[in-house]
Parts: C-alpha cells; structure tokens; sequence
C-alpha cells in the first residue's frame, strides 16, 4: 500500500457532509487543473484498511449487502438490484455487519482529507522495553485503529486505546509495523 499512498494528494474530503455537484467531489478548488483525484484510489485504499478492522467476512457481507439489498435481488444480475446509497447507508450496514462503532473510522478517512499520521518509538523503562504507538489526526480525532506489528517472528495486533497503544519488545528485536500494508497511513 506504500507505493499507492504516495499518489494521493489528501487535499479534501472524498465523502464530505455538505450536498456538493460531482465536478466539485473530482476537482479541488481553486486549481481545477491541479486536483487531487483521489476519489477512486483513496476510496479504495479506505476499504482496503476496513477490511483489516472488521475482518474478512463481515467485510464481504456488507459488500454483499451494498449491491444486492435483499433476498428477492439477489437473483437478478442484470442491474436492476443498483441504488444509489451514501457514504452514511454504508457505515451503517458495515456496522451492522461488524458490530463495531466505525463513527471513528469514517469521519478520519473520508470526512477529513488529511490521512492519519502513525507515531512510534521503543523507549526502555522501569518494567523493561516496550514499543509506544500513536496516531496523529486532524483536531485529535480518536482513532482507535488497532495496528499489526511483527516483533522478531510473531505476528501481532496492538490494541489501541484513544489514539495510543504499546507492546513489549525485547532489545535487540526485529520490529515491523503493518507489515502486510493493512492501514491507510500518512506514514
């Protein structure tokens, strides 16, 4: 997900609560030329980070449920089950699937146009080392995103809490985060 990331201009919201034309969502004013197209590609790296959080198959019964919103549509594959639907009906049948409060989650990604930042840093204290993480948003935002690290062989996802979480990790180990490019990040 790095090398996409690097693309994305961040410089509006791709799903803001203010009603807007479709040429004010594809182009940032006042440079029409210079816009930031993020639309599509930032769209889908936001699902991409979704679907790490609520998991594969929550991820998939609401998809699932976006395009074929009842049982009787479900037959049909001719288009005839296509809506128009906003930003918020997503939320609110990922949340269904998931069972999670993802207000958090859709106001940082799609409401703001700044990617969230990732801080961390090993510090040794009293009770031995640990890794302290922190994620940085527009007006301090909570962004409890948990975050998968890979500390020498294991594999593991840190709980965050507000917007801050920690692991133990012994000196001289090997530290990876998101490893695997889970998480739309700033960095």
């Amino acid at each position: 997900m790095k090398r996409r990331v690097g693309g994305l201009r961040n410089k509006q919201p791709i799903a803001p609560r203010e009603p807007k034309f479709t040429y004010q969502i594809y182009f940032a004013e006042p440079d029409y030329l210079n816009s930031d197209g993020d639309i599509y590609s930032k769209g889908a790296l936001v699902l991409h980070s979704l679907r790490y959080l609520i998991g594969d198959e929550a991820f998939f019964r609401a998809l699932h449920r976006m395009a074929y919103p009842t049982k009787q549509l479900e037959a049909y594959t001719d288009g005839r089950q296509n809506r128009l639907v906003t930003t918020d009906d997503f939320k609110q049948i990922a949340e269904e699937e998931s069972k999670m409060d993802l207000d958090w989650f859709f106001e940082v990604y799609l409401r703001q146009p700044v990617l969230p930042e990732l801080e961390y840093e090993q510090v040794e204290g009293t009770g031995g080392m640990s890794v302290n993480f922190k994620w940085v948003t527009p007006n301090n935002l909570p962004f409890p995103m948990p975050i998968e690290v890979k500390i020498g062989e294991e594999t593991k996802r840190v709980k965050v809490t507000g917007n801050f979480g920690w692991s133990p990790i012994q000196k001289g180990q090997e530290l990876s985060v998101d490893p695997d490019g889970w998480i739309l990040k700033s960095r």
